[in-house]
């Protein structure tokens, strides 16, 4: 078989089996880090074509055009473009294109009231591309201001005697093909009372979590090509944060009152540790680990990333 055939063949394969996928799964890829490896294409097409042996090169040549069939598939999925229209793409209700410099951002106002008995509170979070804010404290259980195009985020609650569970997301189930000027923007405010446990899903985003004003009891962040700032409190004696990140600049702030040990799990990634010990390959931990009654435990896993950890006293607040 002509390798042309094969190209066009695996190409037109792929990318109708992603589509298909798309249709009927929800499975959660962060597409823009699979997008990054696009060059893989143009590295296998060039030593294809250096391949004299036909075996050899028919096998490189259909790696080849699956690899641009999830690379076009993951181009689309992630929203790269430069233009001014907003085109949608929902394989259900098709194509819709529309221009966003006729359209005013759209706010959004979210609130939970809290009661007496809450003692503990969960929050699930999910979105895609955006800048996400956490900062003051409210004297709701939840609040949060989203400002976007489109009205898709939607707020869920579930309480369980002393529990309350939250679930905060982006409803819509297209994707941008060109976004543009595209905005969104979710300003986020938790009540101090509860211990809370935190999940965030979230993709290339600008996110800033302001959380030394809350009991944090879990802080699980799942991200993909981001900027990532996150400023831990005091008050709890242990805190769990759970960081996995692609192609990532991430920022922590640790009080210098409290213990801290880092498992980075990283690849590629610039490193820098203000304060601690290495202790063996991937583990640090502060001077005052063992002796702090207070300790925060924090495990990144990410790629291609700028990792700085930084310790603060509570003067700098």
């Amino acid at each position: 078989m002509k390798t042309k055939h094969l190209f066009w063949g695996f190409l037109f394969i792929t990318l109708g089996a992603l589509i298909l996928v798309n249709n009927f799964t929800r499975v959660n890829i962060y597409w823009f880090n699979i997008w990054q490896f696009w060059p893989l294409f143009l590295i296998l097409l060039g030593i294809s074509l250096l391949i004299k042996q036909e075996i050899i090169r028919s096998v490189l040549v259909s790696i080849t055009a699956v690899i641009l069939g999830i690379s076009i598939f993951a181009t689309i999925k992630t929203g790269w473009g430069f233009f001014h229209e907003d085109v949608r793409i929902d394989f259900t209700n098709g194509i819709h294109i529309r221009d966003i410099d006729k359209r005013d951002l759209e706010t959004q106002v979210f609130e939970e009231d809290i009661n007496q008995n809450v003692k503990f509170a969960d929050l699930h979070f999910k979105a895609g591309a955006g800048s996400f804010k956490i900062s003051d404290t409210t004297s709701k259980l939840f609040s949060a201001i989203t400002k976007c195009y489109d009205n898709d985020y939607s707020l869920t609650r579930k309480d369980e005697g002393d529990n309350v569970k939250l679930h905060f997301e982006n409803d819509h189930d297209g994707f941008m093909l060109f976004r543009g000027k595209n905005k969104n923007n979710v300003r986020m405010s938790f009540s101090d009372k509860p211990i809370w446990k935190m999940y965030f899903d979230v993709g290339a985003a600008a996110s800033e979590f302001d959380l030394k004003y809350y009991k944090v009891e879990d802080l699980d962040i799942n991200i993909g090509a981001a900027s990532l700032k996150i400023a831990l409190g005091d008050l709890r004696d242990c805190d769990s944060v759970n960081i996995d990140a692609g192609a990532s600049s991430i920022e922590v702030l640790v009080p210098e009152n409290v213990g801290c040990e880092v498992i980075a799990d990283v690849v590629l990634s610039k490193k820098d540790f203000e304060g601690f010990n290495k202790i063996r390959k991937n583990l640090y931990r502060t001077g005052n680990f063992e002796s702090s009654a207070k300790k925060i435990y924090l495990d990144i896993d990410t790629g291609v990333s700028s990792i700085k950890i930084k310790r603060y006293s509570n003067s700098e607040w």
